[in-house]
């Protein structure tokens, strides 16, 4: 389901001692993929895996606020068998797709590109291009969410929206170590910060 129709099923009630959720920016309008643009990048993908002697099909797509995925289902080459009226299929071996990425990124003409391959738990690859407009990813709307308050812990945080949109939470509690790492430029610091926001919302001064 899409990112917008998340809505928790009713206001969660606040302790009167933390501070409201108004004051945190809303969510603003979301930047979304057009089919159009969607169906030229799944067609560029499968026409460069081809060239390179790779049939693959995309099967499906996942767009999230900054990165569309792209579910890429692995064909089959045919293999001469002992007899020559006998081809044996044999599939595509995923490590093939992998090894394509820096060909990829330039067919796209993409700035990065990356391949999860395989898509744990799916029987596809998943290739994430990123999308023309990107969307910013707002703490409060998060925060509103089911998901959030499942998590049902003071240490609970919001740590952003994953490849389909979705609410990414966590109880820090439960991660003995955290590593936030990252190049320069890619969010860091606002990770820390709206860790340290998620813990101020949630808490009250005595805590």
């Amino acid at each position: 389901s899409d990112a917008k129709d998340e809505k928790p099923v009713k206001p969660q009630p606040r302790d009167e001692r933390l501070p409201s959720l108004s004051i945190l920016a809303n969510d603003s309008a979301s930047a979304r993929m057009d089919e159009r643009t969607i169906n030229q990048t799944a067609g560029m993908i499968m026409k460069t895996l081809s060239e390179f002697g790779i049939p693959a099909t995309v099967t499906g797509y996942r767009v999230g606020p900054v990165v569309t995925q792209f579910a890429v289902q692995p064909g089959f080459i045919k293999k001469p068998g002992t007899h020559e009226d006998d081809p044996q299929l044999m599939k595509v071996r995923v490590a093939q797709i992998a090894s394509l990425e820096k060909d990829l990124t330039l067919a796209l003409s993409a700035e990065r590109l990356r391949i999860e391959a395989p898509v744990p738990g799916k029987n596809y690859v998943g290739i994430e291009v990123p999308n023309s407009r990107t969307s910013t990813v707002r703490l409060r709307p998060i925060l509103e969410t089911e998901q959030f308050h499942k998590v049902n812990a003071p240490l609970a945080i919001a740590l952003g929206r994953d490849v389909s949109g979705q609410p990414l939470v966590a109880d820090l509690a439960r991660m003995p170590h955290i590593l936030i790492a990252g190049a320069t430029g890619s969010g860091k610091s606002v990770c820390i910060t709206s860790i340290a926001a998620c813990l101020a919302m949630n808490n009250s001064p005595e805590d």
